[in-house]
């Protein structure tokens, strides 16, 4: 099996995948990554504050879309079943995976989105940390908490 592998000059001890341990200097730190590997993101998830639910972002997108259904364009998470969903726009906000870090953007929602209580101004991106609360519109009142699951 071909390993890819780049220096980083850590002391380190690795196990190979024979079993055996191996030790490499503090000058050179080898981390080697099979090239059909691929890094998988952790899953994420947001818990609406109002009701305590758990939506879990689907994990083949790299762009979810949220808001309320219109005649052109069904969100992928779709708060319109949530209490005061009135204060969502139909096309309020995307949360984008990218580089392995999850990103949300206000989208040019009418009530604004907000983070840990800060308005995020519309077409910037914040990145998001586990713990981060995002309401929907103004007041609180359609709020929920990012996790990494």
């Amino acid at each position: 099996m071909a390993l890819a592998c780049q220096s980083s000059g850590v002391h380190a001890a690795v196990r190979l995948t024979n079993g055996n341990a191996a030790a490499l200097s503090a000058d050179t730190v080898n981390t080697c990554i099979d090239p059909e590997t691929r890094i998988q993101p952790s899953a994420a998830r947001l818990i609406h504050v109002q009701t305590d639910t758990a939506i879990a972002l689907p994990p083949h997108l790299d762009v979810v879309r949220i808001g309320k259904p219109n005649d052109r364009l069904a969100p992928d998470l779709d708060v319109s079943g949530f209490p005061h969903s009135e204060f969502v726009s139909r096309v309020h906000a995307e949360i984008r995976l990218d580089a392995q870090s999850y990103y949300i953007e206000d989208i040019g929602s009418s009530n604004g989105t907000y983070i840990n209580h800060l308005p995020l101004a519309r077409g910037n991106r914040h990145r998001l940390q586990p713990g981060d609360r995002i309401a929907l519109g103004k007041g609180d009142l359609v709020t929920f908490v990012f996790q990494l699951v």
